[in-house]
């Protein structure tokens, strides 16, 4: 018969769980450009034009700039609450 290993005692610094609903509107600020940007038949054209540029470059450039901003949205979403390393408190 093998032995049960006695239960673990818990972590000194526990990291809070994120909600299901922070999580959900984590993934869609994260993954909503991404799949717009790998949809090439939505944006595969020249027009409209913006300053010259045709749509499928602009578009692509809105697509790297809004990845950002969901990435960034999503860690200040995720780690608002979180200590800095070395406070005390």
């Amino acid at each position: 018969m093998i032995p049960t290993p006695p239960p673990s005692a818990p972590p000194d610094n526990p990291r809070p769980s994120l909600s299901w609903t922070k999580r959900v509107i984590c993934a869609v600020l994260v993954a909503s450009p991404v799949v717009l940007a790998l949809s090439v038949p939505l944006y595969q054209r020249t027009e409209p034009t913006l300053g010259g540029l045709p749509f499928f470059y602009w578009f692509q450039m809105t697509m790297a700039v809004a990845a950002a901003c969901g990435c960034g949205a999503t860690y200040f979403i995720a780690f608002r609450n979180e200590p800095e390393i070395g406070d005390t408190q």
